[in-house]
């Protein structure tokens, strides 16, 4: 038997999403490709795929109720593990997590990173990145020019004895420095002033004074550390990146970079609840990748140590990471104060049951359509011999759903049942 294929791909396409499943009663696939969670899906989308063991669901909710909630304004910290094998749900959950933080009255920063790299630094570098890097400039940049136009410091007379008008007027009002225009980043306020400086020692000078001052405000904020002060200042000055290295931005080999990762953090906690939040949380997924092989013994030894003094040193914030229970019994074994640190709250996913597995079909189902207890187009035999096939993961049962659905649209006729033989005859595939 020859195949048609353009008769295949032409009604392919000219049929709608829609038009192909409604004799399923739903308007699209709804089940993901991949199996996994999307990173960037809508908090709508994420309510609706709430855990389905009742026990982990508890967990979580009490995780974020007890760290969002607290009275110990100075001793936020609360650290949590998701562990569980792989494909059991793991992203899910912290995304699940987010979405329960995000929703409370209370004002909370979230930060989801998928990996956490080889060294601390990289992981503050995902923080400053995820906060993003303009946003995060803007900042830095607000704190410095509030600082500079205080009445009790004497920065800004300082900044203006270099202007001859030293009212900004000598060519309009509009070369004010201190315009709300020009105000609004570094290099728009450096080039008020030198646009008005005609003298090239002066406006080398001036450019020294204005880098010193910022380097003092930031030193003040942050506990007079030149190496923290000096990197934000290049971050708001020059043109380059936060993922910009720190053997880069520190001279020599870098070899202070990670004792400097409390007080960076530090320093970014402080931005972040000066803009009105009253809550840090870092959700941290694929955790296991320090276990991984990626990592000398003597560079796991010194992540455990200084990820300790982390968790020891700054207490403004909350933690939750996501990672095989493999994972953590290597880090056991290797470090176990830092696993008895990573656990003030373990969450275990187990595998799953048939019964889960048609709860979470049930879930999928109801994202394209009206929410419904039937688990039409499915069999109850389709989906246990799926969950047994897929071993009891949840990202290989999605995973193979999606596909068995583009290819009951193809092949099944208008209330025909997706039966256990229909499962079988594709799941290999």
């Amino acid at each position: 038997m020859s195949i048609d294929i353009n008769k295949i791909f032409n009604k392919r396409a000219n049929q709608s999403d829609q038009e192909r499943f409604e004799k399923f009663d739903l308007t699209s696939n709804p089940f993901p490709k991949s199996g996994t969670a999307n990173i960037n899906e809508s908090s709508d989308q994420t309510r609706l795929l709430i855990p389905i063991d009742d026990e982990v669901h508890m967990q979580i909710i009490n995780y974020v109720k007890d760290s969002l909630f607290s009275t110990q304004e100075e001793d936020q910290k609360l650290i949590g593990t998701i562990t569980g094998d792989y494909g059991t749900g793991k992203t899910q959950l912290l995304l699940y997590a987010k979405y329960l933080i995000q929703n409370q009255d209370k004002k909370a920063f979230v930060i989801y990173i998928n990996n956490p790299g080889t060294k601390l630094s990289e992981l503050i570098g995902s923080i400053i990145e995820k906060i993003g890097q303009e946003q995060f400039k803007k900042y830095l940049w607000n704190q410095v020019i509030d600082e500079i136009k205080k009445d009790s410091n004497d920065y800004k007379n300082s900044l203006l004895s270099y202007l001859s008008d030293k009212q900004g007027q000598m060519f309009g009002s509009d070369n004010d420095p201190f315009s709300v225009e020009n105000e609004s980043n570094h290099k728009a306020f450096l080039d008020a002033f030198l646009n008005q400086i005609n003298n090239r020692t002066k406006r080398t000078e001036f450019n020294q004074t204005l880098k010193s001052i910022i380097l003092r405000i930031f030193e003040k904020e942050n506990s007079n550390d030149p190496v923290i002060s000096d990197y934000f200042y290049n971050l708001i000055s020059e043109d380059f990146g936060v993922n910009k290295t720190w053997e880069t931005i520190t001279t020599g080999s870098g070899k202070y970079l990670d004792n400097k990762v409390v007080k960076l953090l530090n320093a970014i906690i402080n931005i972040i609840q000066n803009q009105g939040f009253e809550r840090f949380y870092l959700l941290v997924d694929e955790f296991e990748d320090i276990t991984s092989g990626r990592l000398t013994k003597k560079e796991s030894d010194s992540y455990a140590y200084n990820l300790r003094a982390l968790i020891d040193k700054e207490r403004r914030w909350c933690l939750l990471i996501a990672l095989t229970r493999t994972a953590l019994d290597d880090i056991k074994k290797t470090s176990p104060p830092l696993v008895d640190r990573l656990t003030d709250r373990q969450i275990n996913i187990e595998r799953l049951s048939n019964t889960q597995t048609k709860q979470i079909i049930l879930n999928y189902l109801n994202l394209s359509r009206e929410p419904s207890e039937n688990i039409f187009p499915f069999s109850d035999e389709a989906i246990d011999f799926l969950n047994k096939a897929s071993e009891e993961l949840p990202r290989l049962v999605l995973r193979k759903l999606y596909f068995i659905m583009e290819r009951a649209a193809d092949e099944l006729n208008d209330n025909d049942e997706i039966s256990a033989e229909f499962v079988e005859k594709y799941f290999e595939n």
